[in-house]
This record gives C-alpha cells, structure tokens and sequence, in this order.
C-alpha cells in the first residue's frame, strides 16, 4: 500500500486543511478502487487512525482506498455557528479523491465509518446522504448524543449548542430520527458495535434498540473492553470485512 498527507484549501472550512490516505500501489490491482471514509474521534486528528492502529496492514490487497479527514471536534456537521465540516468532507474531501484517485464514483463505491464522534459522524453521514454511501459502520459512537439527557454534559454543552443549536433532538443531526424519516430500503447497511465497558454503551443500545422496533435491518455486537485504541484496532479489521462484502471487493483480483 502506499501513503500520503493531502494538504489542501477547503471552501468549506474557509482555511486549509489535510487528510490522510492509504491506496494500493500494485500496478494490477484492478481499477476503479472503492473508498473507506474512516473518522476520528472528538481529541485526535487525520493522523490517528495511522499512528494507533494497523489499518495500512488491514487494507493491504483489498481495491480499497482508505481516506482520514480532518474532522476537528465539529461533530462532521455544518455549524450552527462555526465550521461546516459536513461540507468539507462531502464536497471538499470526497470531490478532491474523486477527481484525483482512480476510484469509483457512485455509491456502490464508497463506505463510511469512524469511533466515538467519528462513529456519530458516520451514521448521521451515512442516514442523512443514504444516496452517497454503501456501507455504514460506527464504533463506541455517539449516537445519541442529541437526545435530552446527552445534551445536559456541562463539559461539552457549550461546544454541542454553538454546532447543533438550542434544541437539535428530532432533527436533521439526529440519527434517532433519520432512521424514522427514510424508506427502510433506502438505508444503508449499517453495523454498529461498542466495548462493554464503554462509555457510550448505553446510547449504542438505546439506538440498537430504536432500529429493532423500527425493524430496520442491521448488524450489532458489544465485545470486551472499553473507549480505547485497543478496542478499535481490534475491531476496525470486522468493519473492513463489512464493508468488502457491502461493496463487492475481491482480493487481489487483477485487471
């Protein structure tokens, strides 16, 4: 596999900005490749997926693209008030791959998925723009952040009102209810797993929850361990393997 840092200028962000990619480097590997969006969480950047786990390794033979964006800690939504980072990686990010990598351009194409604010910004990517991806994952996510009692962590409220504004449960951010709103065949698949001693567990089974009584297909586990790099090295390699089978990839296959 090959790497590279993307530096930039986003429109979206107003500023410059990176991210990280990882791309197959065997001349025959088949082409078009297919593209991994993979999110980072609230504390880190575009460089942590690489620096904390072995995803190059995990990829390496698949016609996959792996790109890491530069989410900041804007939750990979359009501010309220401040950066629209939904943008940039939707326009900004994805419109740079797309027309610099020999990757495919539709949606059977391309996955998304990430941890902790990434695994928020996964799903709600995911749900909101069901029309873009293919494949949905989200580890340890925050995925329900905006409902009510979420929303009261008086470390984060400001931060949560300046990107979601006053009373953002039931809305366009919320994966609660986006599931509601799109015709069930229109969802992407989705898997979503947390640590058991996880954090955020109560708000994975609350969403699991919410998409059995809506009887909407989707894969769900809980393993040992807690919101922690371990956890996700481990476990970024079944979300791999549920994107590849999403998405129709064979190994090695050349062209």
């Amino acid at each position: 596999m090959a790497f590279a840092t993307i530096n930039y200028f986003s429109r979206a962000l107003q500023k410059a900005s990176s991210f990280n990619i990882v791309f197959p480097d065997n001349p025959p590997l088949k082409r078009p490749w297919a593209t991994f969006y993979l999110l980072h969480g609230l504390s880190d950047d575009h460089t942590i997926w690489m620096r904390r786990t072995s995803i190059e390794r995990y990829v390496q033979g698949w016609p996959l693209v792996v790109v890491m964006p530069d989410g900041g800690r804007g939750f990979y939504t359009n501010a309220a008030e401040g950066p629209a980072y939904e943008n940039d990686l939707l326009k900004d990010v994805l419109g740079l791959v797309e027309r610099t990598f020999p990757v495919k351009r539709e949606r059977s194409g391309r996955a998304i998925g990430g941890l902790s604010m990434g695994g928020y910004g996964a799903v709600k990517l995911g749900l909101k723009h069901h029309e873009t991806f293919g494949s949905v994952n989200s580890h340890s996510g925050a995925v329900g952040m905006l409902r009510q009692e979420a929303m009261k962590i008086k470390p984060l409220t400001p931060e949560f009102m300046r990107i979601f504004g006053e009373d953002p449960q039931g809305g366009d951010e919320d994966p609660f209810a986006l599931v509601e709103r799109i015709d069930h065949g229109r969802i992407p698949p989705l898997r979503i797993d947390c640590g058991l001693d996880d954090v955020l567990l109560p708000q994975n089974r609350a969403f699991h929850k919410h998409l059995e009584s809506l009887h909407i297909a989707h894969e769900y586990q809980e393993f040992p361990g807690g919101h922690n790099w371990a956890y996700w090295d481990e476990h970024v390699q079944e979300a791999i393997a549920f994107h590849v089978k999403n998405l129709g990839l064979k190994a090695n296959e050349q062209e």
